[in-house]
């Protein structure tokens, strides 16, 4: 089952959907143009067709997860073929996932949605006078951060992909890779025209966005709950030039974030590393997430189903791999599960209240940890367990069918992640002191004793990588952080050769080299 919602919106927004042989599909306009670009409604449905297209890039297959998580990460499938061949590195294996996973049109969908918008917008602000310039200005700095981030999100699993900057219907003509560097200038150039233009928070009390914002206030924005911010792009920022090497840089924006987030320590919300309903009805937990653009947090960043517009699935969510007995019925074993090997690994500094087993008993000391199920043969992640009461039942089941109906987020970061960002970014620095500090308010936070030195705990880069996998865990994180730790390290040939050869990338998708033959594809993939 797909977003309900989502799906009604789409159909409200065929016009974005033209790019017909960049994105290799047919053109199905049931509005022609005309009747576009007129009015406030008009500007409307074509800014949140930009987010949806974007929720759906990342939901599609579950490739927030799969790209994350799965591919030489601490998830391993139980029984799936497709998804053991990726766990493997085995990307050029002949599954259709796999090359459903290797084609990156979903993401073009998205950036062509954002060039056909920022190309033709000016047409609605000059004839509907109540598409007032503030308006203007912040639709347009929103679509322009969520380009950069499709960008951004592609250069991340594929490298090198092809830098297109206007919209087409039935004319595109085949162009080859652009490099990254050229990729991230745009992205760049994007991301810093768009801050300036960005409120803090959709509550009408910044000067970028005051009043109510198409008509709605703060608390349609909560149920949203993914609108772009002045945080969202310094995140964007931060990652950026994180996975560049520049931590200079880096360390600029996600200091930027520290600085405006209130809840810096302590249990709250900006440091709650979980997401899944505490009861029945509306999912506590997730309202929390929800609160992402608020000024008492203001960092967390998601793209996610938006349970207060009636978005929920089955699929393209983390729980469709993830969840299994004793969380829901009929489920007997996840998809993919972490090892109770692995999870002693990770969690083996004192009494972590993220997993609920002791590391030297190995006894069950909470039920309130990261990980559930340690009597089954496959631990359960429920982490991220949000799922959307049917009926009021309290159950949270599909009664039809039996299967989870889920309103989780798809997490990109969050106040603690880009903590631990910064952390990685003051050592990488040679700032062990600055470091230090902050990876110790993440540690006492979860009851880890604190790090007191490189003598004493080993060596700071690897203990600041160590943690980001204890938190991050199931958030999409953990391939790529290995990359930039293999980067910083530099101490395994194996793996630099990796790099040089393109294999930390996945391969281009056959079926597009097959259609474009002008794209080629990395030496290792060969």
């Amino acid at each position: 089952m797909r977003r309900l919602s989502y799906i009604m919106l789409i159909s409200l927004l065929l016009p974005l959907l033209g790019c017909k042989k960049i994105l290799d599909v047919d053109s199905t306009r049931a509005i022609g143009d005309v009747n576009m670009w007129n009015t406030l409604e008009d500007a409307r449905a074509a800014l949140f067709g930009v987010y949806a297209l974007n929720r759906a890039a990342m939901s599609d297959n579950n490739r927030h997860v799969i790209y994350g998580d799965i591919r030489l990460a601490d998830f391993e499938p139980t029984s799936r073929l497709d998804l053991k061949a990726i766990h493997n590195n085995m990307l050029n294996a002949d599954y259709k996932l796999i090359n459903d996973l290797s084609d990156w049109r979903p993401f073009y969908a998205t950036i062509n949605a954002a060039n056909l918008y920022l190309e033709r917008i000016h047409e609605v602000y000059e004839k509907d006078k109540r598409f007032v310039e503030q308006t203007y200005n912040l639709d347009r700095a929103q679509v322009k951060a969520l380009r950069a981030f499709s960008y951004f999100y592609m250069c991340r699993i594929w490298g090198d992909v092809p830098l297109i900057l206007s919209s087409h219907e039935g004319s595109f003509t085949n162009k080859p890779r652009d490099p990254q560097d050229r990729i991230f200038a745009v992205i760049e150039q994007d991301l810093l025209e768009a801050e300036p233009k960005l409120p803090y928070a959709y509550d009408g009390n910044d000067p970028e966005q005051t009043g109510l914002y198409y008509g709605q206030g703060i608390g349609t924005y909560y149920g949203l709950g993914y609108m772009v911010s002045k945080q969202a792009v310094w995140t964007m920022l931060a990652h950026m030039y994180a996975w560049r090497g520049d931590y200079a840089n880096a360390a600029i924006y996600a200091q930027k974030i520290m600085d405006k987030t209130r809840v810096v320590s302590g249990s709250g919300a900006a440091l709650a590393g979980t997401f899944r309903n505490t009861g029945v009805g509306f999912p506590n937990a997730l309202r929390t997430f929800i609160g992402a653009w608020t000024r008492s947090y203001g960092v967390e960043q998601t793209v996610l189903f938006a349970v207060a517009r009636g978005e929920f699935a089955t699929s393209g969510v983390i729980e469709e791999l993830t969840a299994a007995e004793p969380l829901i019925p009929n489920r007997k074993i996840p998809a993919i599960y972490v090892p109770l090997d692995s999870l002693f690994s990770m969690y083996n500094e004192g009494r972590d209240s993220r997993f609920s087993v002791d590391s030297v008993t190995k006894q069950v000391t909470s039920f309130d940890g990261f990980f559930t199920g340690f009597d089954k043969p496959y631990p359960v992640f429920r982490k991220i367990f949000v799922t959307w009461d049917n009926f009021g039942t309290g159950k949270g089941i599909n009664i039809v069918g039996d299967f989870g109906l889920f309103a989780s987020p798809i997490v990109f970061s969050r106040f603690t992640e880009m903590a631990l960002l910064l952390s990685e970014c003051r050592a990488a620095l040679n700032d062990k002191e600055g470091a230090i500090a902050i990876l110790n308010q993440v540690r006492v936070n979860y009851g880890v004793p604190a790090y007191v030195s490189e003598r004493d705990n080993g060596p700071l880069v690897d203990a600041i990588f160590k943690e980001r996998r204890r938190e991050l865990v199931g958030e999409g994180w953990r391939w790529y952080d290995y990359v930039r730790f293999k980067k910083i390290k530099n101490n395994d040939p194996k793996f630099n050769q990796l790099i040089q050869s393109g294999g930390i990338y996945w391969p281009v998708s056959r079926t597009l080299i097959s259609q474009n033959p002008m794209l080629t594809q990395y030496p290792y993939w060969k």
